[in-house]
C-alpha cells in the first residue's frame, strides 16, 4: 500500500510541474495577445516525447520546459518585450500565491493531520518551482542542457533592448 501513496504523490508532483510549466507559457501568450491583440499561437508544455495535445496546446513526458509560438512575430519592440516578460511574471505570480498559501495553510487545516502535512509539502514544493522556474527562465542565459541552445526569456529581453531581434 505505501508503494501506491508513493507512485500517488510522484504523479501529482509531476502533474503540478507540468502545471506550472504550461501556466508560465500561458503568461506569454497573454502577454502576446494583450500586446498585440492576436490570438493565434501554440503553447509547448514541457519537453521530451509528446504525451497528447490539440492544435494549440501540446503536452510532453518532462515537465521541464516549454515553448511559446505565435503564428505572426510580434511587430514591435514593446510587443516582444511583454511577450517575453509575460512567461516570468506568471511564474512569479505563481511563486507568491504558492508562498501565501503556505503560511495560510494553518488556519484552515488542523494542525498534525494527513491534508495538513500534504498541502504544507506540495505548496512549499510549488513555492520553490515556480519561483525557480522564475529565476532560471529571468537569468540572462543560453540553456546548455534542457532545451539545449536556446536562450532564457531574460536573454531574449536584452536582445530586444539592444535591438539585436
Amino acid at each position: 500500500m505505501e508503494h501506491i501513496y508513493s507512485l500517488a504523490w510522484i504523479l501529482l508532483i509531476w502533474l503540478l510541474c507540468l502545471l506550472s510549466v504550461f501556466l508560465h507559457e500561458l503568461g506569454h501568450a497573454l502577454g502576446y495577445r494583450i500586446s498585440t491583440g492576436k490570438a493565434k499561437w501554440k503553447v509547448i508544455a514541457g519537453s521530451g516525447p509528446r504525451m497528447f495535445g490539440t492544435s494549440r496546446y501540446i503536452f510532453c513526458l518532462i515537465p521541464v520546459g516549454g515553448y511559446f509560438i505565435p503564428d505572426e512575430e510580434e511587430g514591435t519592440k514593446k510587443a516582444k518585450m511583454i511577450t517575453l516578460a509575460g512567461g516570468p511574471c506568471v511564474s512569479l505570480i505563481q511563486a507568491i500565491l504558492y508562498g501565501i498559501l503556505r503560511f495560510c495553510i494553518p488556519e484552515f487545516v488542523q494542525s498534525g493531520s494527513g491534508l495538513y502535512e500534504v498541502l504544507l509539502s506540495v505548496s512549499a514544493f510549488l513555492l520553490y518551482f515556480n519561483f525557480f522556474q522564475f529565476l532560471f527562465t529571468v537569468i540572462p542565459i543560453r540553456y546548455r542542457i534542457i532545451c539545449k541552445g536556446h536562450e532564457s526569456d531574460g536573454l531574449q529581453i536584452i536582445h530586444v533592448l539592444k535591438n539585436k531581434v
